[in-house]
């Protein structure tokens, strides 16, 4: 029997994550939860500036040689208890968990981003995956999509449409500094690794023009990854390494004043799963252009709160920057914040124990993300452009 009050419920992660921490120390609250992660952080998040989780709610970590096992142990003694299990194939340990959890009939979920297309499997890897997937599919009481490329996806793998609820990335971020606006300089700022996927030379290609054009605009490119050097030497060749400046990584607790003091973030990603920085832009009070292939592109109201750009489409993007450059930047800020006001954490764990509780049976109506409510957001987000 499920508690009548708190609903018991495990998360299946890959790995401790600071971007989570934030929502399951305020799901812990509300729910009774436990967190499985199938291995301690990487060394190459750590790089990225990740930090250790704080806790504050039960965690523990699979059995490094025994993973299988350990899984299929834990499967199958919370029989009792929700589980909602981070993706279906990436990890195998997880993949086992899934299949006694679905021929023992307990409810499970699946959080998962869509796959990247650009990546190419083998016809029989696929074969396998399409067939797992269904079986799944069949089973699950709910599937949390990160943005509308997974809702998509898993739609088209088998999973019925009225199980699929709208779901994301989300962290606490501080309220966001008071800003000044001058005529003075413009920064426009990029955050992410530098690899070929986050698509900095879309971003270079479209704004050098904009920088013989406008004598206050600045770039800055923040991140770390084989595509500095690169960058760095084409700056120096072009010339325009007096405008754009590279800054390294950032530890995510100064991700946020960094932010704040820029004027627009652009992702030029040629894919995203999701983007969490799009979140912490708006909670920064700062727009956000990004690319079609950004998950977290679902967040942006096209010129209100920000633009989105075809991919890989340098023009398109140069427009964007130049609308941007012409817009109000005062109300794209106030649009931001309140978009950024739909996604604190308190208001989307809310939003997920709805979700669980209505794929239990335990909730009538089918809850709407607090970032789609038009109540709440699109009647706010259109009155600052009046």
């Amino acid at each position: 029997m499920l508690c009548p009050t708190m609903l018991p419920v495990t998360i299946w992660m890959n790995m401790p994550s600071f971007h989570q921490d934030d929502m399951f120390r305020a799901l812990a609250a509300k729910l009774d939860l436990r967190v499985v992660y199938d291995h301690t952080l990487t060394a190459d998040r750590r790089r990225l500036g990740w930090g250790e989780v704080r806790g504050g709610y039960e965690f523990r970590v699979l059995e490094t040689n025994q993973k299988l096992q350990d899984a299929i142990r834990i499967a199958r003694l919370e029989r009792d208890r929700i589980h909602v299990i981070n993706g279906i194939w990436a990890e195998p340990a997880f993949a086992a968990a899934l299949v006694v959890l679905g021929c023992a009939h307990t409810p499970f979920a699946i959080y998962a981003e869509a796959p990247d297309d650009r990546i190419s499997c083998s016809m029989a890897k696929l074969a396998v995956r399409s067939v797992f997937g269904r079986w799944v599919g069949r089973r699950a009481r709910g599937m949390l999509a990160v943005s509308h490329f997974a809702s998509d996806y898993y739609s088209g793998l088998g999973f019925a449409e009225e199980v699929i609820y709208p779901f994301g990335y989300f962290r606490h971020s501080p309220p966001a500094p008071e800003k000044e606006f001058t005529s003075g300089e413009l920064e426009v700022v990029f955050v992410g690794q530098m690899v070929h996927r986050k698509g900095i030379d879309i971003l270079l290609d479209a704004i050098t023009p904009l920088l013989a054009e406008y004598v206050n605009l600045r770039l800055t490119f923040i991140g770390a990854g084989p595509e500095r050097a690169p960058l760095e030497a084409r700056l120096y060749a072009d010339g325009t390494i007096d405008r754009v400046a590279i800054e390294g990584v950032y530890p995510s607790e100064q991700m946020h004043d960094r932010l704040a003091r820029a004027d627009v973030l652009v992702l030029p990603s040629r894919w995203d799963g999701w983007g969490l920085v799009i979140n912490e832009a708006f909670s920064a009070g700062i727009p956000v252009i990004a690319s079609d292939r950004c998950g977290g592109a679902d967040l942006i109201l096209q010129g209100v709160n920000g633009y989105t750009f075809r991919s890989e489409d340098v023009d398109d993007l140069r427009a964007c920057l130049s609308a941007f450059l012409s817009a109000d930047r005062k109300q794209m800020r106030i649009a931001a914040l309140k978009t950024a006001s739909a996604l604190t954490i308190p208001t989307v764990s809310d939003y997920l124990v709805a979700c669980l509780e209505h794929m239990c049976g335990k909730r009538f109506s089918r809850p709407m993300p607090p970032w789609l409510e038009p109540p709440n957001i699109l009647p706010g987000l259109l009155a600052t452009t009046r």
